[in-house]
């Protein structure tokens, strides 16, 4: 397809000056250029020889508007011949014109002068019979369109430089159809009464030209009703015959005369019809001397099917009368309905139904149809006629339906009272389940913990409330230091690591516990952990709780939960932003912990872009965010085929991994880092710029849009406090520069729950195997009934999905606290059965297996997909190695967390030395779309099946 054309004033004056009718159509024009309204084109054409009225161009040195208006009725201009880049190679109209004149001049003929006067003087064309008859005319006509001067199309002669060939064959097409538009015209004035069929008319000319008539109401066209086939026909009429005169000579055309009907009463008998009298006509006799088919079958009362059967059984005589109706003489309808042997005939062809024949016989259902099989009887085709006096039935039809429903009623009197004894075995058991569930309830709410107790008095929380980058945690940490001993409780192990090292860097011993290691200091008083790991009977003088939105997350809410209101420190703090305010303040209230506000500012501005930014042109310091894997890999490939440094961030990657490419970012050794939300939680990783290349995430369930919350927690990491003044958030597209800019004017939505998790005491007292006990705990939602307005229970979907794979006699093994803790390992789909190996090995007192080895080198996607879940088995191993029960099955401990942080440095310069990260074809290493939604290309699998 060719490229449109730029609209400009000189293009605009060239086309025109190239047309010969001098004016052309806007849409005609849009075939090749882009047109814009006209508020933009009228400016374009001042001060060219183009003008417009309405929707036409047109060469003000050859026509006026009056002029254009009058051509537009009978022309039909076209485009000149354009070249792709826009150069028009003919010459102008008026140039060519110029250039005949002196043709004809140098020729010097007088004939050919006084031909091209003629044409002048015409609409540009004429019929070859108008010019003079004369030989030397005749000549020069031929010589002029020999030597293409003049044009001929049929019997018209015209001039190319004032009409195109288009608008001549129009005009010819034109010429043709007025000719046989008279021809038609002529012919229906010749029939009688100036009226005929218009299938017959149609059989002699074209359809297309009589219905062009017919629209333009030169003729007039009606449909008449008839009593026989076709029932209704169209008819024509000239326009001078009246629309009454017409009707009434086609109604007596079609008019069945009452001498057609006399042939049929000698079939018919001298019986009328029930309840009919008798006729003066022939016609009227018919119609009371006989039935119509479905008359007969409501007569009968038969069905219209066994009817059909019998007439086809020649068990009755059928004709068809004049208007196509088919018909039974009465006196054989009649004779049925007086002898009910004749009428039992009928019944024969009656359908039935096995089922209904094994009911009124007693007999069983097989049998019947395995004998009716064997009689070459189809069992779905089966008729009375089949099993009339068999296996015990009468030999009547009426009498098979009176028995067939007596024993209806009895089998459904008996059906009912069946389900009405089930239903109320089923009540009593619903009533007897909900009872259970209800003691079971209210056990399980006796056994919630206590919240209120009498040292509530001697503890105080701080609540730091404020965006990402305004100092809260500074503040809390200030906080622990001064009170010399406690815990700071982070939600990912990196995080409790930064703190970590942060403290003993500046000479303040902690301690590091996550469910993965243990690294002890000398001496110290602190200890910086994952949430989980904390031990609120330990709590010492202040425990800091980071990142409190998570007390809503539905998998690991609980830990937050359990850290505010189990903490037995003095001084409890907690960092959360605006949205977790209102819940932690009812969570305190209910607990009658006294707390205090503290509202943090941002230390940087945001700003949102005013357009979306492109990918080739992103500004260092920037973040990138997607929300998958595989678009995070997509784009990293995309941005270091442009020669720019990246790093990545996402949520499989090791966290050490996650740390070394964010510290890249942070020193500027790479200018972008692509990431995912992980981004927004657990890591620091100050930025200049936060831009979003997708706003829609898959969170588990479904593909849904960010929610203003995550957009604003994320798009918070934007501005460096001390480096830059300001941030900038913004997106790659339109669209999703639109959604940001609203989430950043939304106001986020309140976090309204926190969630809790089942002690295993709760467990114990639910019946079942481990997995139903999980099951009935989360439906059971035994929530003290002050404390369901702000507390639901935990998503305990992926602990029951590892409890069902366990035995209940694995279990009984364990024992019920040994198990639930098993099944709190950081698992995921991928790893499942790495940790079953592990359990297998734990239930049979030997060491776990070593994690699986990864790829000697990874140099694709697939290879580093491979080492992260090794690295992911390698998490379990350790976890399992941590927990006193299971430490015993884990010898290899110390050479697992060797491999692991060996293993995460694979990875992290795999990412460095820019590895093929792109999605490829499984088959044939084709590259594939990010969003593809196969693991083969469209070629591979059209070679492999097929196309349908």
């Amino acid at each position: 397809m060719v490229a449109k054309l730029q609209l400009t004033p000189q293009l605009l004056s060239d086309i025109v000056a190239r047309i010969p009718e001098g004016f052309i159509k806007r849409n005609a024009l849009n075939k090749r250029i882009k047109m814009a309204d006209k508020s933009k084109t009228d400016p374009l054409i001042l001060d060219t020889i183009v003008g417009r009225i309405q929707e036409y161009f047109y060469d003000t040195t050859r026509l006026s508007p009056e002029q254009v208006m009058e051509q537009v009725k009978w022309c039909y201009p076209s485009l000149p011949h354009i070249d792709r880049d826009g150069h028009l190679p003919e010459a102008t109209i008026q140039e060519r014109i110029d250039a005949r004149e002196q043709y004809i001049q140098a020729v010097g003929n007088p004939t050919w002068a006084y031909i091209i006067s003629l044409l002048d003087n015409s609409l540009g064309y004429m019929a070859e019979d108008e010019f003079p008859d004369m030989p030397e005319v005749k000549l020069a006509l031929a010589v002029l369109v020999n030597k293409k001067v003049l044009r001929r199309h049929g019997n018209l002669i015209y001039d190319p430089l004032r009409l195109s060939s288009n608008t001549v064959q129009m005009l010819s097409q034109e010429m043709l159809a007025s000719e046989i538009s008279s021809q038609i015209t002529a012919y229906v004035e010749a029939q009688a009464h100036k009226t005929l069929l218009y299938d017959d008319l149609i059989k002699q000319f074209p359809k297309q030209a009589v219905d062009k008539l017919i629209s333009k109401k030169m003729l007039g066209q009606f449909t008449v009703k008839s009593k026989a086939p076709p029932y209704h026909t169209v008819w024509v009429r000239s326009a001078n015959v009246s629309v009454e005169e017409a009707r009434d000579f086609a109604e007596s055309t079609v008019k069945i005369p009452d001498e057609a009907w006399a042939k049929h009463l000698d079939l018919c008998g001298d019986v009328l019809r029930y309840n009919s009298k008798d006729g003066h006509t022939y016609h009227t006799q018919v119609l009371a001397r006989s039935y119509t088919v479905r008359a007969a079958q409501n007569r009968l009362g038969i069905r219209l099917s066994v009817l059909e059967r019998a007439i086809k059984a020649n068990l009755l005589t059928v004709f068809i009368d004049p208007e196509g109706t088919k018909r039974i003489p009465a006196y054989q309808i009649e004779a049925a309905m007086q002898d009910a042997d004749v009428l039992e005939k009928f019944f024969d062809f009656e359908p039935i139904r096995i089922r209904d024949v094994a009911l009124v016989s007693g007999r069983v259902y097989e049998t019947i149809r395995r004998r009716l099989q064997r009689e070459g009887v189809h069992p779905a085709g089966a008729q009375w006629r089949h099993v009339r006096g068999k296996w015990g039935l009468p030999a009547t039809y009426g009498e098979y339906q009176t028995l067939l429903t007596a024993k209806v009623a009895e089998f459904r009197a008996q059906k009912l009272a069946e389900a009405e004894e089930l239903r109320q075995r089923l009540e009593a058991e619903r009533e007897a389940e909900r009872m259970r569930r209800a003691e079971l309830r209210d056990k399980l709410i006796a056994a919630f913990p206590a919240w209120q107790h009498e040292y509530r008095n001697e503890q105080h929380i701080s609540l730091h409330i404020g965006p990402p980058n305004s100092g809260k945690t500074h503040d809390a940490l200030r906080a622990l230091i001064e009170a010399g001993s406690g815990w700071y409780l982070a939600p990912l192990r990196l995080l409790a690591f930064e703190i970590f090292d942060r403290l003993n860097q500046q000479g303040i011993y902690c301690n590091l516990l996550t469910g993965e290691e243990h690294i002890p200091i000398p001496g110290a008083t602190i200890t910086a952990a994952t949430i989980e790991m904390f031990n609120p009977l330990d709590s010492g003088e202040c425990v800091v709780i980071d990142e409190a939105q998570m007390l809503a997350d539905a998998d690991r809410g609980w830990a937050w939960t359990q850290a505010l209101m189990q903490a037995r420190s003095p001084e409890i703090h907690v960092i959360g932003p605006a949205t977790s305010q209102g819940l932690i303040e009812s969570l305190a209230n209910a607990a009658a912990i006294p707390y205090t506000v503290y509202n943090h500012e941002r230390l940087m501005p945001i700003a949102l872009a005013d357009q979306p930014w492109d990918m080739k042109t992103l500004p260092n310091q920037t973040i990138l965010v997607a929300f998958s894997r595989t678009m995070v890999l997509h784009l990293k490939t995309e941005l270091e085929l442009m020669k720019r440094r990246v790093s990545v961030v996402y949520g499989n990657l090791p966290p050490e991994v996650r740390r070394k490419q964010a510290d890249r970012f942070a020193n500027g050794e790479t200018e972008i880092c692509i990431a995912t939300d992980a981004v927004g939680m657990g890591l620091n990783l100050p930025a200049d710029h936060v831009c979003f290349y997708e706003v829609e995430k898959f969170d588990g369930k479904q593909t849904r849009y960010l929610h203003p919350t995550e957009i604003q927690q994320i798009g918070g990491r934007a501005g460096r406090f001390g480096l830059s003044k300001g941030g900038t958030v913004g997106a790659i597209s339109h669209r999703a520069l639109k959604y940001v800019r609203k989430a950043f004017q939304t106001e986020p939505e309140i976090l309204t729950h926190a969630r809790v998790a089942p002690s295993v005491e709760d467990l114990e007292l639910i019946p079942g195997s481990l997995a139903q006990r999980l099951i009935q705990w989360s439906q059971l939602q035994s929530i003290p009934e002050t404390l369901r307005d702000r507390v639901k229970t935990a998503d305990l979907s992926e602990r029951i999905e590892l409890a069902r794979m366990l035995t209940d006699e694995e279990v009984e093994n364990l024992g019920l606290d040994a198990a639930v803790r098993l099944t709190n390992a950081p698992t995921r789909k991928g790893s499942r059965a790495y940790w079953r190996e592990c359990a297998t090995a734990i239930l049979n007192n030997r060491p776990m297996p070593l994690p699986p080895q990864p790829p000697p080198q990874i140099l694709t996607s697939h290879d580093l997909e491979h080492i992260e879940m090794c690295v992911s088995c390698a998490d379990i191993y350790l976890w399992l190695s941590q927990r006193q029960e299971f430490a015993t099955c884990a010898p290899d401990a110390d050479s697992v967390r060797t491999l692991r942080g060996k293993w995460s440095t694979y990875i992290d310069m795999a990412l460095l030395q820019r590895i093929d990260t792109a999605r490829r074809c499984a088959k044939c290493g084709k590259p594939l779309s990010p969003r593809y939604r196969y693991s083969v290309c469209e070629s591979c699998y059209q070679d492999e099946f097929g196309v349908w």
